[in-house]
């Protein structure tokens, strides 16, 4: 990395982290379980995305958010955009879905879905964020962007947006080798955020994932959506101790510690998946548990914090969304 571009590189990481623990990062909301999520039903997300809706950046000409990247340029995301439509559907039912502005607002972005998605069915980020990864999709923006459709068949019944999600999930599933986003290794199988030539298995992009095949099966006859949620649930709950450093969570399977503002998600998606997953409850909710015990302590909230400066300065990410 050039000196001037490590150096704007790491000024916009000092920013995001200030914003994050001001608690006025656009990137770092509420890291809760959604208000309306109910296990076994299409309701609200198991994420709560509703401060996503206020989007105070620069648009495209369809009312999407421009994201502008570390180095200046400025691009729609699709994972920001599904993100903002989770947040738009649970602040309609807020409303008990009687706020026609919420319902617009989630059903445009819903049929940009359907319009984007290329021609493998998918949402590839990477491009639009200028960095490359072993496969031209994420498990997360896929899950999502799933989420985001069967939500939007739920309420119109359009069978386009079932379709759209059916495609969908169909290229989470395609190995990444193939140019999809899964992966077996002997766990089972894991769902890749960012599809590396090694495992990685970023924990809460898989876990959004495996939500978006978990949202399909409650609205469609998927056997393959179904098959797979279920390995990838046993994958999951049997990888967890992967992810603790005992004494703060892990970020992924390569040692990355998660940020505090990550550790918080990590727990409030371990309560999800414990509500979600009755036959895995007593594995996600005694990693649940054991997070919460971590954050609660001051010394080892420090320690976190320290270790996750210092990995971030050494390798700090390839881009940084402002």
């Amino acid at each position: 990395m050039a000196q001037a571009g490590k150096l704007g590189l790491y000024g916009a990481m000092l920013r995001s982290w200030w914003r994050m623990l001001a608690g006025t990062s656009y990137w770092h909301v509420s890291p809760d379980v959604g208000p309306h999520f109910v296990p076994g039903r299409l309701e609200g997300y198991v994420r709560d995305y509703r401060a996503k809706t206020r989007w105070d950046g620069l648009v495209d000409a369809d009312g999407l958010p421009l994201c502008r990247t570390s180095d200046g340029r400025l691009a729609v995301v699709s994972t920001t955009v599904f993100q903002k439509a989770l947040g738009e559907w649970d602040s309609w039912l807020d409303g008990d879905r009687h706020d026609p502005v919420r319902r617009d607002a989630f059903l445009a972005i819903a049929r940009w879905a359907v319009t984007a998605q290329d021609e493998r069915g998918g949402w590839p980020p990477w491009m639009a964020l200028g960095v490359r990864y072993a496969s031209a999709y994420s498990a997360m923006t896929q899950g999502q962007g799933v989420s985001v459709l069967v939500r939007a068949h739920a309420a119109t019944g359009a069978a386009a947006f079932l379709e759209a999600a059916r495609r969908g999930t169909a290229r989470i599933l395609v190995p990444i080798d193939d140019g999809g986003c899964s992966r077996r290794v002997p766990e089972g199988l894991v769902l890749e955020e960012l599809p590396l030539s090694v495992p990685n298995s970023v924990l809460n992009g898989w876990v959004y994932a495996l939500f978006g095949l978990y949202d399909l099966t409650l609205v469609a006859d998927d056997e393959a959506a179904r098959r797979a949620l279920e390995e990838t649930v046993q994958a999951l709950a049997a990888s967890l101790p992967k992810y603790d450093a005992g004494y703060w969570s892990y970020y992924d399977v390569l040692g990355n510690l998660a940020s505090p503002y990550y550790h918080q998600a990590h727990i409030a998606l371990l309560a999800g998946l414990e509500k979600a997953f009755p036959r895995h409850a007593a594995a996600f909710g005694d990693m649940r548990v054991r997070f919460e015990k971590q954050a609660a302590s001051p010394l080892k909230r420090l320690r976190a914090m320290c270790v996750k400066v210092i990995q971030k300065l050494r390798n700090p990410p390839d881009v940084i969304l402002e």
